[in-house]
């Protein structure tokens, strides 16, 4: 299975059979001629589209009825949402997410449970790096993030909402976060190579080439959590961290976090630092920053490799792809809001 990019632009995408046709126009000033893509519905677990691309009506009814989930994204790579498949017969599942999302003390937990995984994610990302260096700006950012982590596990579990309050209760749970982000990042100066700018996380416009591609890298990260999530019936809408709102996946965003480090920040490390990507393969247009589309195409193929890389679960006793392991944890979240397990384990690496 795989996941399908759509990034020629005015390409026309139809159905052909049992199969995606991908009518790809010509290009006068690169010389290409107009070509056709066969792609096989059942070979695709996912589609992203970017930019001005057409499906039509009978190509996006043939996804949806295989419940496959199309993301759209802008062509400078802003999410712009998700056409998702009608949700699975588990209404009771669905019942308790709401009823968690309700409930201050069981959202409290499950909130908490994701920092935590983002958290000791976010250390040994830098403690791989740091086994070779010894630097001291990568030990001052692994016991930033060890006091935030330990923050985070003193944290009470509330036992009534203020409704006064704007951040329904988890502004500590925030705060233990904005700790150890601050730790991590600061330390973005030591895990890159010269020649690269960093001046910190910014996410839009991104003002430099790293954010870009971590920007875009979140955006893709995203996408693939929200198709699990649709996929197992899910609310991804609803989440327990992050508030929702209009056209906000909150839940895709709370699984996300425990993956950030893992996926997208190591390929970005891994793609600039052995110099895969360079300067040359970046464009800066009226204060924004965008990839090249050759650099575009670059990046994705790294993703789809780290997304297809095998790991030990840490919760179960035999290897799976990342990818898979995403759907893991959702399933998990599942069987814990459901009661099945006493509680939601965090996807955690050593």
């Amino acid at each position: 299975m795989q996941t399908v990019y759509l990034s020629h632009q005015y390409s026309i995408v139809k159905l052909e059979g049992e199969a995606l046709r991908v009518e790809i126009p010509g290009d006068k000033a690169t010389g290409s001629d107009r070509r056709m893509v066969r792609v096989p519905l059942n070979s695709i677990e996912r589609v992203v589209v970017q930019g001005e691309i057409t499906l039509t009506a009978a190509a996006l009814g043939a996804l949806l009825d295989r419940r496959i989930c199309t993301h759209f994204l802008t062509w400078n790579g802003r999410s712009r949402g998700a056409l998702t498949p009608d949700p699975t017969r588990n209404a009771a599942m669905r019942l308790a997410q709401y009823h968690a999302h309700t409930d201050i003390g069981s959202r409290f937990r499950l909130a908490q449970a994701f920092i935590d995984g983002k958290l000791r994610n976010l250390r040994t990302l830098v403690l791989r790096a740091n086994r070779s260096r010894e630097d001291a700006r990568l030990l001052a950012s692994i016991q930033g993030l060890r006091e935030a982590h330990r923050n985070l596990q003193r944290l009470p579990i509330p036992t009534s909402a203020d409704p006064t309050d704007r951040m329904h209760g988890m502004g500590i749970i925030f705060g233990c976060e904005g700790q150890g982000s601050a730790a991590y990042w600061e330390c973005w100066h030591a895990l890159l190579n010269e020649g690269w700018q960093w001046r910190g996380r910014r996410r839009q416009p991104p003002p430099d080439a790293i954010n870009a591609l971590l920007s875009y890298g979140y955006v893709i990260l995203t996408s693939q959590v929200l198709s699990q999530l649709a996929v197992i019936g899910l609310d991804p809408y609803i989440g327990f961290l992050h508030q929702p709102g209009f056209g906000k996946p909150a839940l895709a965003l709370d699984l996300m976090e425990e993956f950030r480090p893992l996926i997208v920040d190591s390929v970005v490390l891994t793609i600039v630092n052995t110099r895969v990507l360079n300067q040359n393969d970046f464009r800066y247009e009226s204060g924004n920053v965008r990839l090249t589309d050759e650099a575009r195409k670059t990046f994705l193929t790294k993703l789809e490799e780290r997304f297809n890389t095998e790991i030990a679960h840490p919760h179960f006793n035999y290897r799976a792809t990342y990818r898979r392991c995403i759907e893991l944890q959702a399933r998990l979240l599942a069987k814990a809001l459901m009661g099945e397990i006493p509680a939601y384990p965090p996807f955690i690496v050593r």
